[in-house]
């Protein structure tokens, strides 16, 4: 008896022994959702142990930046899909061409992660934005709640409508005084929604002082004589309140007002495009993507936990701990859950014309000076073919320097 004991605990240290231990940092998952999710994988995949890391998106680049420059052993890795092209600068990421080749056509949001003419990882959980309106000042206001704005012009029209009904009331919601919202809840998909962009796609030339820029910023500097005009935070208060008609936010905002502000009466549609017969509903790009580390020894393994997590059930699990961003898979949109939630179909069904940031190493900077200028455009009043050409020559001098 003791010797079959003894046997039987050798068997099991060799199996143990003979597991691949793979590591996973990623950002979405706290650790107990995660080992719930995990424990799914390594049941079908008994030879594979999976450690998970949980970063914060306060230190999580930093961290991961520092992990490579000092050599540690990482597998996979949960990125922003903005930070992309920076680890493939650094030469930090594995190609994904052949995965796209394999998986490509049942999968969307790969422009966000292709740069220099390769794909340096997997689109996983896909973000965008949308158009949240409210139904009772669209009453209030003359206009009809069933047909809100389609365009530039309709959507200033109701905004100069909105605005009419009272002095504490505004047509729009205008992102200002941060970092990122001021060009990322519409600015700058704006000006994607004409066909245009800031730089070129190389990332070597500038256009803020493109016709297609120029034509954006006219149609903002106008819309924010409507417009309340403050951070991004306070604009969804704001909306709660009912002192906003309409506002461009993301998915988060629906859980938001619902459980803040549950007399408000609202709904979520595309974002308007320049015109019925020009342009697109464009809107940002936000991704999770999974990348499999340059040095991972293990990337036969790492592979088969990135093709589990970006399967459509397993992605739904984990998109539904924060029900703002949704599977990349084409068919996730069938679930059962989108049925009792239409307001974040449509969040799902806007990815289609989300379009993600310039892929270059440079954005950070370039993403500061768009700031700067959008807020000197919509908050000083300052001359639009000035700003844009001060800009411009600015954000050049930064395309130079890389």
């Amino acid at each position: 008896m003791k010797k079959f004991v003894v046997i039987l605990l050798v068997l099991i240290a060799l199996v143990s022994f003979s597991k691949t231990k793979l590591t996973f940092w990623g950002f979405m998952m706290n650790d107990e959702h995660a080992r719930k999710v995990l424990e799914k994988f390594e049941k079908e995949n008994p030879d594979i142990e999976v450690e998970y890391v949980q970063l914060s998106w306060a230190n999580g680049f930093d961290k991961i930046v520092t992990a490579i420059a000092g050599g540690e052993s990482l597998d996979v890795v949960e990125l922003g899909n903005t930070w992309v092209a920076n680890f493939a600068e650094r030469k930090a990421l594995e190609s994904m061409d052949v995965f796209y080749k394999n998986y490509g056509d049942n999968y969307i949001g790969w422009n966000t992660v292709y740069y220099k003419g390769s794909y340096w990882s997997v689109p996983w959980l896909l973000g965008t934005r949308a158009l949240f309106y409210n139904l009772e000042l669209f009453e209030k206001a003359g206009l009809d709640p069933e047909n809100p704005p389609e365009t530039w012009e309709e959507l200033y029209v109701a905004a100069k409508k909105i605005d009419a009904l009272g002095n504490e009331i505004y047509g729009f919601g205008m992102p200002a005084g941060e970092s990122y919202s001021p060009w990322q809840q519409w600015f700058l998909p704006a000006v994607w929604g004409t066909g245009g962009d800031i730089i070129s796609e190389d990332g070597a030339r500038a256009f803020l002082t493109s016709w297609r820029v120029r034509q954006t910023a006219e149609f903002y500097k106008a819309l924010s004589e409507y417009s309340l005009k403050t951070k991004q935070a306070d604009l969804a208060k704001a909306f709660g309140e009912g002192k906003i008609g309409m506002y461009v936010s993301g998915a988060w905002d629906i859980d938001y007002l619902e459980t803040n502000y549950p007399e408000t009466p609202f709904n979520v549609v595309f974002i308007p495009k320049p015109a019925a017969w020009f342009g697109t509903h464009a809107s940002f790009a936000g991704a999770e993507v999974l990348a499999i580390m340059k040095h991972s020894k293990h990337k036969k393994e790492a592979q088969k936990l990135v093709e589990f997590l970006i399967r459509p059930d397993v992605a739904m699990e984990v998109a539904m701990i924060w029900p703002a961003i949704f599977p990349s898979h084409v068919d996730a949109g069938k679930d059962p859950w989108f049925e009792d939630h239409p307001m974040h179909k449509v969040f799902y069904e806007q990815n289609a014309y989300a379009k993600p940031v310039p892929s270059i190493p440079a954005w950070p900077k370039v993403q500061a000076l768009l700031t700067e200028a959008i807020e000197k455009i919509i908050l000083q009043n300052e001359d639009i073919d000035s700003i844009l050409f001060e800009y411009n020559r600015k954000i050049q001098k930064v395309l130079d320097e890389e």
